[in-house]
This record gives C-alpha cells, sequence and structure tokens, in this order.
C-alpha cells in the first residue's frame, strides 16, 4: 500500500466526495453479445448504472469502455458522465481501472475517494451505494462489498489507495487488491452484488 495524499490532486475540503469508475470495457465471451448495452428497466444496463451512481451523488462520473465502444458510447450520449476508452481493455481488468484513475486525474476535479462498479450488477442500487457512501469514512483504507462469502465490488476507496488503483498489474481486478488487503477493508454487506449478469441465463433470470 502507498500513501498518496496530494500526488494527484484528488482532495475534498469536506472530506466526503466520492468519484466513480464503472466499468464497462469487457467483450461479454459468456455472454455472446455486448451485454454493456442489453436492455434493462427503460435503458441499458450500462445506463442503470450510470443512473444509480448519479442518484447516490457519486461524481464526477468515469465511464472505462473498451469493446466494440462505438456502441457503449452511443449508449451513453447525453448522460452525465466522463468516457474513457481503454485501448489495452483486452489485457484485463487491472488495465480499465488504470484507465479511469487516469481520466479523473486529468479531470482536475477533487474527490476524497473512489468507487468502483461494475455494469453488469443491476440489483445494486442507489439506496445501496448511498449507504455505502455514508458509511465510509476517511480513515478507511477501502470499503467493499460483501456477498457469497467473500469482498468485491462495488467498492470505495480511499487516498491511500489511490496509487495502487494507478500501478495494478493489467490482469488484477479490484477483488485480487481487496484480499490482497486483508483486515484493511470493512465489509458493507450486500447480497445483491452477487447478481451479476454474465450469461444469457443470468439475463433471462434478472429481467423475468
Amino acid at each position: 500500500m502507498t500513501d498518496d495524499s496530494g500526488a494527484i490532486g484528488l482532495t475534498d475540503d469536506k472530506g466526503s466526495a466520492i468519484a466513480v469508475i464503472i466499468l464497462a470495457a469487457g467483450s461479454a465471451s459468456r455472454m455472446g453479445r455486448l451485454k454493456q448495452v442489453l436492455a434493462y428497466g427503460s435503458g441499458t444496463l450500462v445506463q442503470n448504472a450510470v443512473e444509480q451512481a448519479r442518484q447516490a451523488g457519486f461524481s464526477p462520473i468515469v465511464v472505462v469502455i473498451g469493446a466494440e465502444a462505438s456502441q457503449v458510447r452511443a449508449s451513453l450520449s447525453g448522460l452525465p458522465v466522463e468516457i474513457a476508452e481503454n485501448r489495452d481493455w483486452a489485457l484485463g481488468m487491472g488495465s480499465s481501472i488504470i484507465c479511469g484513475m487516469k481520466a479523473l486525474e486529468q479531470s482536475g476535479v477533487t474527490v476524497n475517494a473512489v468507487a468502483v462498479l461494475l455494469a453488469d450488477q443491476p440489483l445494486v442500487k442507489a439506496s445501496h451505494l448511498n449507504r455505502m457512501g455514508e458509511a465510509f469514512t476517511p480513515d478507511h483504507f477501502a470499503l467493499a462489498a460483501e456477498y457469497d462469502g467473500s469482498i468485491g465490488v462495488p467498492a470505495i476507496f480511499g487516498r491511500k489507495l489511490f496509487a495502487d488503483l494507478r500501478s495494478l498489474p493489467p490482469h488484477m481486478g479490484a477483488k485480487q487488491l481487496l484480499r490482497r488487503l486483508g483486515a484493511d477493508v470493512a465489509r458493507f454487506p450486500l447480497p445483491e452484488a452477487g447478481a451479476d449478469i454474465d450469461t444469457p441465463e443470468d439475463y433471462a433470470r434478472l429481467t423475468s
């Protein structure tokens, strides 16, 4: 872990601002079609993720796109988001987190923490994210959702971990970083996060 206070200017006078990186770059090989733009609710899966983050008060919202980027970009048209295209998305989730962190740095916006969300966890709602934001304190290294006997995203990472997020191995995701931190991670029970969409069967079940 690296204490990164002040390294890229992501601070907040009130100690409460939380930015969000929504990961929407994968090719969804198990689904057989691009799941980010699958219909969900009144829009698409990625639009739903953006709306939940927006309602939770997370800002700025960075969406990392990659596979079939033009389709995902079109789905995000008109939404209050910063789009970051990861041309190295095939290397792994870590490359997308790095891409999102670079976009935040370039935005110049000051924040105290960064939340990482997936576009394919539609049962994670704004109310959950809002409560996670309220539970997170500057003393935390990270606060992660707890589900299926483990921890993972959505997760909120404090400033002490910004350098770690920017230097993740491309193949390493947020979950592996959380596991490495061990007892330094605060847990937030969120069984809804376990309902992600990887296959056509998952999609049929969650939209039936």
